[in-house]
């Protein structure tokens, strides 16, 4: 068949203006994809090609460079089929009057899933002598380039393509005819395909070829720059499309322009301050023990500059491997925002324009413009946008979670690395993304059994794509140091960890690598902290008050962390029964965005480093975790609810942070812990159970009582770090007063963790050190993606528990507006713009009651809990309206009364009655 006819099978169809023969050739675009991962690879990010190259080791390497186009180029072989080309109805009708036979019946089959089926069956016999390993990588990559692998097996998508294509049997020859054109224009003269061999690791190379390959079609899809173009000489068109591949990475600043990293010591990297004692041992470190993937524990207490360590760390390792791309992931958003704003001023003094950073959370479309323009009015202006260049043009391409996972610097929550582990749609992308990169995981101790599954699952697969990751924490129980240290040294195919169970000092930088590991004790920066940690009651929310009131009564400032909003909701409505002096404010998670946003800059402010504070002035903070890790910020006295001690002596870190004066009676640091007690004055645990493990808090009450002189004791840190985080999460038994109720909890304990860690494993990628093929039996069924639209047995989680976003909205002439005034509206009668898209996201708020996420689970909710679009934009998916009555701003859902209030943010109650011991999920 001549190429005019192959030619005659569509790859892009016209836009409905167009006349139907203006339509982009199949085989156009699968040359426009293999031009643009010839560009990627010889202009492109190092990262691309050296990440490739690591996953496909002990394969020819040089041999699958020259090869790469024409692999890529296949990947659409499928779109010349029956199933594809009769999809379009115009279309079909062009090719009928062509002669081309169409059968009526509807068959259910992508057209990844032809291209990996015609691999399948043909490769072998036309490139004789290729091993069976690299068949099943370029057959499973190829049916996976949309982000899903072939979930039936092959025998099942053939007996399906045979019915779609019984009316016409030469969509076979046509396939055919499409390969040898492609190998004629792509494939080298002088090597065979069988020359690349077999690599050593089947699956990461899989998943690297498949990443790139998505890169690689969704740059080659981009109608801007590469425009339907009717047929012409195949030969010709190359040429334009190896210009417009070029011309798109110049467009998209996807060509690489950053000078060589180089480390010239942590002071140049950090002028500003000189080096502590963690920060200065990053320069010793031997240089050949970075030349290789590693794992980096750094456990240390607050203040000991982990942070710049590892960015020191990072930089080192991008001078030893000549690569700089990092990710850092963080507990929450707002740590996330926060860290966006260090690293973007960190990379724009390394490299100005070039510099800039994407931030990579649900919430990012809103904030990330915001927060580089306050980073721009602090910044050199020669620094920030050299060449005129400003950030948003320069990061353009990567807007999204997938695409932002490509981006040369990112920083995010930890959910996005873990949705690299899980069998998500593109999670290969999502891999690539990270492939070759240093991983900076900060609060590493902040997991649960369920995350730290998915986490340890997630270190094994990017130990195979040679990642080297950094885990960042104030403390870690050794045996989950053990297991985080086990898993990436499993992907690197070493030897088990050296176990730190036995002598492991703290504070402590631990790297492992396949052969070697090694611990590096330090002295900490920060002078021996010690403070007075009490045991009292806790009291009702007037009586919490009143204590706050008394302890800056003449001046200081004190925190008052509650393990749930509705708690500190109450104590914060009862202090403003007081008349009291001073600044108050209140902190959680169900705020709208911009109103939390707007509260932690205000503690920033009153409490930050830079604050100006007087000895004399009162300052009372509320809230709950959020005050926990999300904030720097130092107080004179902290006041918690009773909780693990790994996040009490995380809370105490706030305790007398930052140099100040302060008042007499405030010399001395005290962290105060508030124990609930039943009717018989035994501690309670029922009001906190859905938020702590009660055999945790048992363990942590245990561990404090055990060097207590009445209901106090004296905790000295570092030196006290081990001995209490080992004796709450070690396995020494507890003996003494509440033994039934401790061994009850135990055993509710052990419960959960192997319902969490099983619940956890169901959802994960494919084994990364398997030598089957990563797809097996035509595959498991597909999870879905992490906007939970399919919420089903299918929804891969990131977390446990279960929480939906609300957007408080009120109904004004036929419009939905934001505030009760209508000055902030959205039409109904048109999907939303960017901008209005943003202001939504912006008043969007969390909420984990039980009784309200059923409202909106309900297929049969009212049409009010609904979005009025036909069309739900992508950004809005995991958002729901809260519709609220503009006279009581408050709304009725499933027996809860939801009310927004200017001081409370979202106050979550009984319908019948706003009842304190009304015990429900809430949030944090």
């Amino acid at each position: 068949m001549a190429d005019l006819d192959l030619l005659q099978f569509w790859g892009k169809t016209p836009r409905p203006e167009l006349p139907v023969e203006r339509f982009h050739p199949a085989i156009f675009h699968m040359l426009d994809v293999a031009c643009v991962a010839e560009a990627l690879a010889r202009d492109g990010p190092p990262r691309a090609r050296e990440a490739l190259a690591h996953a496909w080791r002990g394969a020819n390497i040089e041999a699958l460079l020259k090869w790469l186009p024409f692999l890529v180029a296949i990947h659409d072989l499928g779109k010349i089929s029956a199933v594809f080309q009769g999809q379009d109805e115009a279309q079909r009708h062009r090719l009928e009057r062509a002669g081309v036979r169409f059968d009526n019946r509807q068959v259910e089959l992508y057209h990844a899933q032809v291209s990996a089926l015609w691999l399948h069956d043909r490769l072998t016999a036309i490139e004789p002598g290729i091993a069976h390993e690299l068949l099943w990588i370029i057959r499973d990559a190829m049916g996976g380039h949309h982000g899903r692998f072939a979930e039936a097996a092959m025998s099942d998508i053939r007996k399906r393509l045979h019915h779609a294509e019984r009316a016409e049997p030469r969509w076979k020859d046509w396939r055919n005819e499409a390969y040898r054109l492609l190998r004629n224009l792509l494939a080298p003269r002088d090597v065979p395909l069988a020359a690349i061999g077999a690599p050593a690791a089947l699956r990461p190379a899989t998943v690297a070829l498949t990443g790139l390959i998505v890169w690689c079609d969704w740059i080659g899809s981009n109608e801007r720059d590469f425009p339907l173009t009717p047929a012409m000489r195949v030969e010709d068109y190359l040429n334009l499309s190896r210009q417009r591949a070029r011309d798109a990475l110049t467009t998209h600043h996807l060509t690489h322009r950053r000078a060589a990293p180089g480390y010239a010591g942590f002071q140049k990297l950090f002028p500003a301050t000189a080096p502590r004692p963690l920060q200065a041992l990053i320069d010793i470190l031997a240089d050949d023990a970075l030349a290789e993937p590693l794992l980096a524990v750094i456990e240390a207490p607050t203040g000991e500059g982990k942070t710049e360590a590892a960015l020191a760390l990072a930089r080192r390792i991008a001078a030893r491997r000549g690569i700089d791309e990092i990710f850092f992931a963080l507990p929450t958003m707002a740590t996330g925002n926060q860290m966006f704003s260090r690293l973007e001023t960190f990379y724009r003094n390394l490299y100005g324009a070039d510099g800039g950073v994407r931030l990579i959370h649900g919430q990012a479309i809103v904030v990330e413009e915001d927060l580089r323009r306050q980073v721009a009015l602090h910044a050199d202006a020669d620094r920030y946008d050299a060449g005129g260049r400003s950030a948003d043009a320069l990061l353009e391409w990567f807007v999204g979670p997938k695409r932002a996972m490509l981006a040369p610097f990112g920083v995010g929550t930890v959910d996005q690395v873990e949705l690299a582990g899980l069998n998500v749609r593109h999670y290969p992308l999502r891999l690539f993304g990270l492939a070759g990169k240093v991983v900076i995981i900060d609060e590493v101790h902040a997991y649960d059994a369920y995350m730290s599954v998915i986490i340890e699952h997630t270190l094994t697969w990017l130990a195979t794509l040679g990642c080297s990751v950094i885990l960042l924490s104030a403390t870690l129980p050794r045996a989950r140091h053990r297991a985080l240290a086990r898993a990436f040294l499993s992907g690197l195919g070493g030897g088990q960890a050296t176990d730190p169970a036995q002598d492991a000092p703290y504070p402590v930088l631990a790297i492992y690598r396949r052969a070697a590991s090694e611990q590096r004790e330090f002295n900490v920066f920060r002078p021996e902290q010690r403070f007075t940690l009490r045991v009292r009651r806790l009291g009702t929310p007037e009586e919490e008050a009143h204590r706050l009131v008394e302890l800056v009564r003449g001046g200081g400032a004190v925190a008052r962390i509650c393990n749930r909003v509705d708690d500190a909701q109450a104590i914060y409505r009862a202090l403003g029964a007081l008349d009291a002096a001073g600044a108050r404010v209140l902190l959680h998670a169900r705020f709208p965005l911009h109103e939390r946003q707007g509260r932690e800059r205000r503690i920033g402010d009153l409490l930050g480093k830079t604050s100006q504070r007087a000895p004399d002035q009162p300052i009372i903070v509320v809230g709950t975790q959020v005050l926990e890790q999300s904030l720097d910020y130092d107080v004179d006295v902290m006041i918690s609810d009773f909780a693990p001690i790994d996040l009490l002596l995380q809370r105490a870190g706030r305790l007398h942070r930052h140099s100040r004066s302060r008042p007499e009676r405030h010399r001395e640091p005290a962290l105060e812990v508030a124990l609930p007690h039943d009717e018989q004055g035994n501690p309670d645990w029922r009001r906190w159970r859905a938020i702590y493990e009660p055999y945790i808090l048992w363990r942590t009450l245990a561990a404090l009582r055990d060097g207590m002189a009445g209901d106090e004791r004296l905790v000295t840190l570092p030196r006290d770090y081990r001995t209490l985080i080992e004796a709450v999460y070690g396995d020494a038994p507890l003996s003494g007063p509440y033994a039934g109720a401790i061994a009850a909890a135990e055993q509710a304990y052990r419960k959960t963790i192997n319902l969490q860690t099983a619940r956890a494993r169901n959802p994960l990628a494919p084994d990364a050190m398997s030598r089957a093929p990563i797809v097996e039996d035509g595959g498991r069924a597909f999870i879905e993606d992490e906007t939970g639209e399919a919420a089903s047995w299918q929804l891969a989680k990131t977390r446990l528990g279960d929480q939906v976003t609300l957007v408080p909205v009120y109904a004004i002439d036929g419009e939905l507006s934001l505030d009760a005034g209508g000055t902030f509206r959205v039409p109904t009668d048109a999907p939303p713009t960017l901008e209005q898209m943003k202001d939504l996201i912006a008043y969007a708020v969390p909420v984990s009651d039980r009784a309200v996420i059923a409202a909106y689970r309900d297929e049969r909710r009212v049409r009010a809990l609904r979005w009025p679009w036909s069309a739900i934009p992508a950004p809005l998916r995991g958002l729901h309206p809260l519709p609220l009555d503009p006279r009581t701003h408050s709304a009725t859902l499933n027996g809860r009364r939801l009310r927004l209030d200017n001081e409370l943010g979202l106050v979550i109650e009984q319908a019948d009655a706003a009842t304190e011991d009304g015990w429900f999920e809430e949030d944090v």
